[in-house]
């Protein structure tokens, strides 16, 4: 039932997004048949059902939790599965064109652009520390906001550390640089590179924000739609996902490698 009311809601918010005519609105590129094109957008209302809405209704509280004894550490990927698969799909759809067009992905002076991402990423961590803080002193939360989440991974934003942050904090550091380079790359292929261009910055800030509300902590999303806005800026700028994809892992890397161990480490 949960996935239906995500299916449901996802082909009626897809439906107005390509309908409006004014932004935010969902432009979709010619395809070299209208039958192509139907199923891209099918496809299109799918993933954003599994990716984004579903996982929307954390925050009312009807997400079933996750079954942490019994993860497997590949289930941890499943996400980035399915927007890599849907990548693949709609690129194949559409009719191979050239890679780099498609992603939005320059190869060159790669050197320059990675320094260049992992200064934005640090900037996007201190920007998203400073919204949090601001937002908990004017909500009168006090000084407890410390929580952030990117890409695929979480924190409290006040109160209590969900078992899934436990979880991830326990994972053996190899394994948590895996999540962080599969988030970076996966979610800013997705978000950025193919949702950005189509749907403009706010709206694909915003689905990227509600495709973090599985925690049911709706604090946290400030944080979350902060860093989502420093990279959707970043992309605008560069025209490339390189620095973003670099920048996302940055921001990711310091949470899961060092705030939210310490986090964890003083309850």
């Amino acid at each position: 039932m949960r996935l239906l009311s995500a299916v449901l809601v996802s082909a009626v918010v897809t439906a107005g997004l390509i309908a409006r005519r004014r932004s935010p609105r969902l432009s979709i590129e010619p395809f070299p048949s209208v039958a192509r094109a139907a199923v891209a957008v099918v496809l299109l209302v799918g993933v954003l059902a599994v990716t984004v809405f579903l996982p929307l209704q954390g925050i009312f509280g009807e997400s079933a939790p996750p079954d942490l004894e019994n993860a497997s550490f590949l289930s941890l990927f499943a996400g980035h599965v399915v927007l890599g698969g849907f990548l693949l799909v709609w690129w194949g759809l559409a009719g191979f064109v050239a890679p780099e067009r498609f992603l939005r992905l320059s190869l060159q002076r790669p050197a320059r652009r990675v320094w260049f991402g992992f200064g934005a990423g640090l900037a996007g961590w201190m920007a998203t520390i400073a919204a949090m803080a601001a937002a908990a002193y004017f909500l009168g939360l006090g000084e407890r906001a410390a929580g952030m989440s990117g890409g695929g991974d979480a924190a409290a934003g006040v109160g209590e550390i969900p078992d899934v942050v436990r979880f991830l904090v326990g994972l053996p550091v190899w394994r948590r640089l895996l999540l962080v380079i599969s988030a970076g790359v996966f979610e800013e292929a997705f978000f950025r590179s193919f949702l950005q261009p189509r749907a403009g910055l706010f709206l694909s800030t915003l689905l990227f924000t509600m495709s973090h509300a599985s925690y049911g902590m709706p604090f946290m999303l400030i944080g979350v739609f902060t860093v989502s806005l420093v990279l959707g800026l970043l992309f605008r700028a560069s025209d490339d996902v390189l620095p973003c994809m670099v920048a996302h892992s940055v921001f990711d890397g310091v949470q899961l490698l060092v705030v939210l161990p310490f986090v964890v480490s003083s309850q």
